[in-house]
């Protein structure tokens, strides 16, 4: 049997699981977001003014950095955004955690990519 006293202690109880320094850590992310983007973006500007593959590349790989790097920094504005909504019955706090996991998914199949074309690239000599 339930009393009024459980039941209200019940309603109040939250599913806020966002770590202390939750802010800090987005704006962080947000801070190397910029960093890597102007560094992608000189690489790039760079290695087609110097006609350098290298830098080229190098810029192009940043962007996979920057891409999975804004997938966190969503998922921890997110989080935040909703973390007192209470439609997300357990609490947002695993939003960084999927954005890690698809972050690696995409990851992975840019590597399933590149192993294909070295391996195309061999069997063409």
């Amino acid at each position: 049997m339930t009393d009024a006293k459980t039941i209200s202690r019940v309603a109040r109880h939250v599913h806020v699981f966002l770590a202390e320094n939750h802010e800090k850590a987005e704006r962080r992310t947000w801070a190397v977001i910029i960093l890597c983007s102007v560094m992608m973006i000189a690489e790039i500007v760079g290695g087609a003014l110097f006609g350098s593959l290298a830098l080229v590349a190098d810029g192009l790989h940043m962007s996979t950095h920057a891409g999975a790097l804004l997938l966190a920094a969503l998922a921890y504005t997110y989080a935040r955004k909703y973390a007192n909504d209470r439609s997300f019955t357990f609490g947002t706090g695993k939003f960084g955690d999927l954005a890690g996991y698809s972050s690696a998914i995409v990851l992975a199949m840019i590597a399933l990519l590149i192993g294909y074309e070295a391996v195309s690239r061999l069997h063409r000599l």
